[in-house]
Parts: structure tokens; C-alpha cells; sequence
């Protein structure tokens, strides 16, 4: 048994979670009528800075520092601003949760575990805007799925 880059698959989200998951977004349900956007307080400031130190660690040489994008990786999207929020404009929140932890870091994708995903993206939240709450973004599907990233209430 070998030591080298153990993987904690117990943790990570694993391909067969994403399949799941892609066929409950691809059911075409509407969005429930209940549905919280990031605008109600969907993380805390607490994850928000786990997430900021989490980022650092695991994102911030292809997304750089500012969330700007084209670190090490030109191609790296920006990760606030505009460019974040039209991407994933009208959209639930378990897709970015799910895009994050199955897709990144691109040198070892699907390693992260939920909690660490869940405190990224409570992060990126925070540094788009959006106000914290609470109650802590939970690193369950079902409850994301109920989140919905919308434009700023007013715009």
C-alpha cells in the first residue's frame, strides 16, 4: 500500500455524487417557491474567513490573490466582480458548490472535501457582497439546492 497522495474518498465529491446531482438539476424542476437567495444571510462571517484562508491555500496562484483571475493558469475566471455574478446569475447554489469541488484545484481535481468547498464558497460570497447570516452554508446537496445566486435585491 502505498503512502504517496492519499485520497480521502469517504470525503471528496466524488464523480458518482456529481451524476447524482446532475440528474436531480437535470429533472427540470421549477425552483420552489421557498427558495432563500445569497441576499438572506446563507453563511456566516466565521466560514467566510475559514473560506478566505482556505482560498489562499488551494486557489489563489490561478485565481490570485484579488480573485481576479489568470494567475499561474491565464484562463482562470475572475472569481469576484461581474464576471462572477453573470456566470452564475439565476443559478443554485449547489452548481457553483458542486463546479468548485469537482473541478479544483485543476492540478487535483475532486480532493477537496465538502467542508472545505462549503467554506470557499461561503468566502467567494462574501467577497461578491453578499451579507452573512447566522447559520453556516452546510456541505449537503439538498440544502444548496434551495439557495438561489440572484442579482442584488433592487438592482
Amino acid at each position: 500500500m502505498s503512502a504517496q497522495n492519499p485520497k480521502p474518498v469517504a470525503c471528496s465529491l466524488t464523480r458518482a455524487t456529481l451524476a447524482t446531482a446532475l440528474l436531480l438539476l437535470a429533472s427540470g424542476a421549477p425552483a420552489n417557491a421557498q427558495s432563500r437567495t445569497v441576499w438572506d444571510g446563507v453563511y456566516t462571517n466565521a466560514q467566510a474567513l475559514r473560506g478566505q484562508a482556505l482560498y489562499k491555500d488551494i486557489c489563489s496562484s490561478c485565481h490570485r490573490d484579488d480573485l481576479q483571475g489568470g494567475g499561474s493558469e491565464a484562463e482562470a475566471p475572475a472569481l469576484e466582480g461581474s464576471i462572477f455574478t453573470t456566470q452564475w446569475q439565476d443559478r443554485r447554489l449547489v452548481d457553483l458548490f458542486l463546479a468548485i469541488g469537482t473541478t479544483m484545484p485543476q492540478d487535483a481535481p475532486d480532493s477537496l472535501t465538502p467542508q472545505i468547498v462549503i467554506d470557499i464558497v461561503g468566502f467567494l460570497l462574501e467577497a461578491n457582497g453578499m451579507p452573512a447570516g447566522e447559520t453556516e452554508l452546510p456541505p449537503q446537496l439538498a440544502p444548496l439546492e434551495e439557495i438561489l445566486l440572484t442579482s442584488e435585491p433592487g438592482d
